[in-house]
């Protein structure tokens, strides 16, 4: 019997593969294992292979700064949304 619906069981079937997103920390220590393996290639006897490790170091190295930033950049955020929670609304010297 043909399913009713195949639309909706392709749909079903990529949310359930997708399964939850990661978090920032993931990323990170995913990118960072990565950059790992890909330094333990710089001294390979290929160079071909050793050209292709210097790329996907310079990359990841790239990538791997850019997360860094962007995680403290949200801590910095979230310490400011806690000072500005403090004892109760401030009003600006022009409000009346």
């Amino acid at each position: 019997m043909p399913n009713p619906d195949p639309v909706e069981a392709r749909q079903a079937k990529r949310r359930k593969r997708r399964g939850k997103p990661g978090t920032l920390e993931d990323a990170r220590a995913l990118l960072w294992r990565a950059l790992q393996r890909a330094a333990e290639l710089l001294e390979e006897d290929d160079p071909a292979l050793t050209l292709k490790a210097v790329h996907a170091v310079s990359q990841g190295a790239s990538s791997y700064a850019k997360l860094v930033e962007v995680g403290e950049l949200e801590a910095r955020i979230a310490a400011l949304e806690i000072a500005q929670e403090g004892p109760g609304p401030r009003v600006g010297r022009g409000a009346a």
